[in-house]
């Protein structure tokens, strides 16, 4: 990365983050998962789930910008995945093991940092924040064309909370695993109900995600501010083929 230098972990002291999930037929999941060593965890027999996150980074070791993730829980290296009692634990714990499908963000430092030390599947986009009272609207695009935009809730920030979310990431065959540990002074969860609808737009990876059938809304979701995170380096690597850990 020509010009630029990045210290291990990337510190991120203020920011908003959403996460919205939509569930999503399995079959319909598997046709986008890069290889069948990525098990999707299901909530139920036959349905998976397919997360969107919007993080606002106001202040961060490599500067503010914005970022939209588009991840699916996985069970990686693979094994039995038991519907239910996979997800829940999950969820409860607020510890998440995710496919990195897309990663959209809004500064070059980022993206060049994402694609170089990590094989995010990342490119520049153009990502906006709007507070519409108890909503929080955000709003991707590229180039101007509209991607998508999520208008979710701005759930109740009763609580603290602390996060893990483990993240795989596939290039040549490599698959690459980083952590990042979070923690939020105010956070809400919602376990059940319609915490988000999706609005898509004619780019090639708003047709991909129509093409998926989605939940019309999101069933579950979290809301944080004022959360701080480390991403940390990848940490290990596998051939996605023969499982093998490949060493340093």
């Amino acid at each position: 990365m020509a010009g630029e230098s990045i210290d291990f972990p990337i510190l991120y002291y203020d920011l908003r983050a959403i996460n919205t999930v939509f569930t999503v037929e399995t079959g319909n999941l598997k046709k986008i998962l890069p290889h069948p060593n990525f098990k999707p965890i299901e909530l139920w027999p036959g349905t998976a789930m397919l997360a969107i996150a919007a993080f606002e980074y106001l202040d961060t070791s490599i500067g503010p910008y914005n970022e939209i993730g588009i991840a699916i829980p996985i069970k990686f290296p693979p094994g039995f995945v038991f519907p239910i009692f996979s997800a829940l634990p999950m969820m409860f714990k607020n510890s998440f093991s995710v496919y990195v499908h897309h990663l959209l963000v809004t500064t070059e430092i980022a993206y060049q940092g994402g694609v170089h030390f990590y094989n995010y599947p990342k490119f520049l986009s153009e990502i906006i924040f709007q507070d519409q009272n108890d909503n929080l609207d955000v709003t991707l695009k590229e180039k101007g064309d509209l991607i998508l935009k999520i208008r979710a809730k701005k759930l109740d920030l009763k609580k603290s909370a602390r996060s893990e979310s483990h993240t795989y990431s596939i290039k040549d065959n490599v698959v690459m695993h980083s952590i990042i540990e979070g923690w939020a002074p105010r956070f809400g969860m919602m376990m059940m109900g319609n915490m988000a609808e999706l609005e898509l737009g004619n780019h090639p990876i708003s047709k991909e995600l129509s093409a998926l059938s989605l939940s019309k809304t999101a069933r579950s979701g979290t809301y944080a501010e004022g959360m701080m995170m480390k991403l940390y380096d990848p940490d290990k690597r596998w051939d996605v083929e023969t499982l093998d850990i490949i060493p340093e």
